[in-house]
């Protein structure tokens, strides 16, 4: 019973790739287990045999293509060049394609090809790209011998190497077939941030001028990030975020009904934040178009509170008055931080140039200073006595677009 549910199970298979127009022959049938090869053009063939070789005593052997066996094999991964990698490897030209990788024992591992050369020519014809590459390649036959140009470690060399026929690779239960994937080639964007940070100390300012709270759950702020890769799945960046609110409202000062500047009087207020720094991460692909990140930010925050109480009654002759009088004056306190943030992100790429991406990170401030300062005309500080030692930390979350992968 076993060999017959065994064998209705290759038949099914066998049936379902004829229909996607895939060759599959059933190449010898002996106890106590079963031997296929495949054929076909499309990488599902290997899914297939994984999914095949889970089964009992099958053994799977895989070629790709029609007559793949009797084309050249190099052994080599590649792909396009692009100007963060060529910057990293201080290539100059405009042309080469990338090796991502190199199969063992194949006539690239035999010819010492290696990870990070740049293919200029083969035989003399130039490889702008991978398209280009591929033409060329397909003009070759087995045995044929071939001289590389490449470039590595800043100069260009020529290596030999002898086309063989692709090996048939054998799929035993369990194994799974790997593939190298691109950590991708940094890129950058609009960087939307909500922030939730304690509030209190804040609306403790605000609401002595009688404004409303600025919102308890955080806050959300906005501006530009991006980051390069340094090699081995590296990428240094950095980002820089800010947010602003300002408002307007009649004085409750003077308080007196009488005084005849009551009501003429208007109190302005502006608070920002500030966020930023430089980025640390470390990508780790999943899949060809998915990839996570952990990482680090070392850099700086801030809170800043400008306030103003004016009647807009201002004379270049009483201006001095004015001022003495504090019937007319302004004021800015601020409050500054180092910070580190640790950070996960998750990008998803939709384009070659275009992806989304989301991020997690906690945010940890700390004062080098305790308490508020009110800044002077030239950057001079003056401590605000009975100013709170306020925190700068708290969860961020963004989620938004991302041009580059």
């Amino acid at each position: 019973m076993k060999r017959f549910i065994l064998i209705l199970v290759v038949i099914l298979i066998t049936s379902s790739m004829l229909m996607a127009q895939k060759t599959v022959i059933v190449k010898k049938v002996k106890k106590p287990g079963v031997t296929v090869t495949m054929k076909g053009d499309t990488e599902d063939m290997e899914e297939m045999a994984n999914d095949l070789a889970e089964l009992k005593n099958i053994k799977v052997n895989i070629t790709k293509g029609d007559d793949d066996v009797t084309k050249p094999y190099m052994g080599i991964y590649v792909e396009d060049l692009t100007f963060p990698k060529a910057q990293e490897l201080r290539y100059e030209h405009t042309y080469g394609l990338l090796i991502t990788g190199v199969v063992q024992n194949s006539p690239a591992w035999d010819a010492r090809l290696m990870e990070d050369d740049i293919i200029m020519e083969i035989n003399g014809a130039k490889i702008t790209n991978s398209d280009e590459f591929d033409k060329i390649r397909s003009g070759f036959r087995v045995g044929d011998e071939l001289v590389y140009s490449v470039f590595r470690n800043g100069k260009a060399e020529s290596v030999k190497l002898t086309l063989s026929a692709r090996p048939v690779k054998t799929s035993t239960p369990g194994e799974k077939t790997k593939t190298r994937l691109s950590a991708g080639y940094g890129g950058g964007s609009w960087i939307p941030m909500w922030f939730q940070t304690d509030m209190e100390d804040v609306n403790h300012v605000v609401n002595q001028l009688g404004f409303a709270n600025l919102s308890e759950d955080g806050i959300f702020m906005q501006g530009l990030g991006g980051k390069l890769p340094v090699g081995k799945g590296y990428f240094i960046g950095g980002y820089a975020t800010g947010y602003e609110y300002s408002t307007k409202k009649a004085s409750i000062y003077p308080t007196d009904p009488l005084d005849p500047e009551f009501g003429n009087y208007q109190d302005w207020m502006m608070y920002t934040a500030a966020l930023g720094g430089v980025t640390m991460d470390k990508r780790i692909p999943l899949t060809k178009n998915l990839i996570t990140s952990m990482g680090l930010m070392l850099g700086g925050g801030s809170h800043s509170i400008e306030l103003m109480h004016t009647n807009a009654d201002y004379d270049w002759n009483t201006i001095g008055a004015d001022l003495s009088s504090g019937n007319n004056n302004r004021s800015l306190m601020t409050k500054y931080y180092f910070v580190v943030q640790p950070r996960a992100e998750v990008m998803y790429r939709l384009l070659g140039w275009f992806g989304l991406r989301a991020e997690v990170g906690y945010t940890y401030g700390y004062a080098p200073k305790n308490g508020w300062h009110v800044e002077g005309v030239n950057n001079e500080t003056f401590e605000i006595n009975n100013s709170p030692k306020t925190e700068y930390q708290g969860l961020t979350v963004s989620v938004g677009p991302w041009f580059g992968f």
